[in-house]
């Protein structure tokens, strides 16, 4: 049973004009109801939006950042020094960083190397990593490892919903088995009723034996008792699908106690579905959940390289060219001969943590890679079994339908006997509770069937799109 998500807002408004008018109700626009006001429906649709934040987040590591600093000292009316240095950064994605700014520095007792003109000094220049750093960087990595969540938000939020319209479809035919199986249980309860009335009435007359009222009534009190039981499980079936149902505003919603399920008619020559009759591996591997294992590799790989990128000797490169700004214009006197440069350069002597950390990235990339190749037997030993499944349920129901109206012929023609006088009442009980249980039989298979359809399409994560 899949979703499309497309027609959701397009149907929703007939969908609760069905529970107000007590209509039946189809399981598409069950699960659509599902899809729509469920609380873990709504928080599966959250995943994208928690990604795209980690992006922002990500990204906000090249923001261009303004700084201001100033120092000043004052002591014995004097001012030692103040010190004022406006500053303005931008990094890019190349690990180069431009910056540029303002110096003012004035004062009695001020550094020589501290000393700026009297409009203050203008600086513009860049910094760059030669070694650690060059090739990625700390807001590299995590801005693409955002990117890949970003992506397999959209997988994770896709096997959420279909969990969750798993669960969903299972109770909705378990409330159809209870359901019709209940309906079948009244009809034999009405006709035990009928029976006994009308074989007490007979034994007034003579025209039947005492002993026939003592049967029938068995056998109307143990249709009584299973009709009883199976109202109980039909309660707490209805109760179970209840938990499912949720108006868009978050308040819980529950079924009519006149709604039914779908007729349970237009399932009884139900033939078996179009299914995949070839090898799984295709199917194995395009699932979601090998997609998210793909993308944690992905991770792990941007974290590996990270991690070799730690080894190098970290070596900072500065250079920023000097003027002293005139009317606020800081090119007014340029000249490429006032520059400051410098280089810093350091490195641990055994690189122990890097290392160990590089070493534990491996491992968890071959931990990752092992998962993967089990989830892949687990998955194709699964969609193998859950296709059998279907299909020899498929078959059983066809004959469990063919039983089904075997057996009232059978009944039928044991009653006609009953009226002539050529069948006991023992027979007639015996053929009527076996046209019951085919029939029993034919509601219990076509939620079993129903369900292992869902099951099918749960293993290829295809109840939603």
């Amino acid at each position: 049973m899949r979703i499309k998500c497309a027609v959701l807002c397009f149907i929703f408004g007939a969908i609760l004009n069905a529970w107000s008018q007590d209509l039946v109700i189809r399981p598409e626009a069950f699960m659509l109801q599902v899809m729509e006001g469920h609380p873990l429906a709504k928080q599966a649709k959250l995943i994208p939006e928690f990604a795209e934040s980690y992006v922002l987040k990500a990204r906000g590591g090249f923001d261009p950042k303004l700084s201001y600093d100033l120092s000043q000292k004052y002591y014995g009316n004097k001012m030692y020094y103040s010190l004022s240095d406006a500053q303005l950064k931008i990094p890019t994605w190349y690990g180069l960083s431009f910056q540029t700014g303002l110096e003012q520095n004035r004062g009695t007792y001020l550094d020589p190397q501290g000393l700026t003109p009297q409009n203050g000094l203008w600086y513009g220049g860049l910094s760059a990593n030669l070694g650690n750093g060059l090739l990625i960087d700390e807001r590299r990595a995590e801005l693409q490892k955002a990117n890949v969540y970003l992506q397999s938000s959209q997988l994770e939020q896709r096997l959420a919903l279909n969990e969750l319209l798993l669960e969903a479809g299972y109770a909705y035919w378990d409330w159809y088995l209870q359901f019709y199986s209940g309906q079948i249980l009244k009809q034999a309860l009405d006709i035990g009723a009928v029976r006994l009335v009308a074989i007490q009435g007979m034994a007034e007359l003579g025209d039947r034996p005492i002993i026939d009222t003592v049967e029938a009534a068995i056998q109307y009190q143990t249709r009584a008792a299973a009709f009883a039981e199976q109202q109980a499980r039909l309660t707490a079936a209805t109760a179970f699908l209840n938990r499912y149902l949720w108006k868009p505003d978050g308040t819980p919603l529950e079924l009519s106690p006149n709604a039914q399920p779908i007729l349970s008619d237009s399932l009884s020559n139900q033939a078996a579905r179009p299914i995949y009759t070839g090898a799984v591996d295709t199917l194995v591997q395009q699932h979601p959940y090998l997609g998210l294992i793909d993308y944690k590799l992905d991770v792990l790989a941007i974290e590996k390289r990270y991690n070799q990128e730690q080894l190098k000797p970290q070596i900072e490169l500065k250079y920023n060219f000097l003027n002293e700004p005139i009317q606020y214009n800081p090119l007014a006197q340029f000249s490429i001969n006032d520059y400051k440069w410098g280089v810093a350069a350091q490195m641990p002597l055994f690189l122990r943590k890097e290392r160990a950390t590089l070493q534990q990235t491996k491992l968890k990339m071959e931990q990752t890679t092992f998962e993967r190749q089990d989830r892949t037997a687990e998955l194709t030993a699964k969609m193998l079994a859950a296709r059998a499944e279907y299909l020899n349920a498929s078959k059983q129901l066809q004959i469990f339908v063919q039983n089904a109206a075997s057996t009232q012929q059978l009944l039928a023609a044991e009653l006609n006997l009953f009226d002539t006088g050529e069948s006991s009442l023992f027979m007639v009980n015996m053929r009527e509770s076996a046209a019951f249980q085919a029939a029993l039989k034919v509601i219990e298979y076509q939620a079993k069937c129903e369900q292992l359809w869902l099951k099918w399409e749960f293993l290829q994560a295809n109840l939603v799109r």
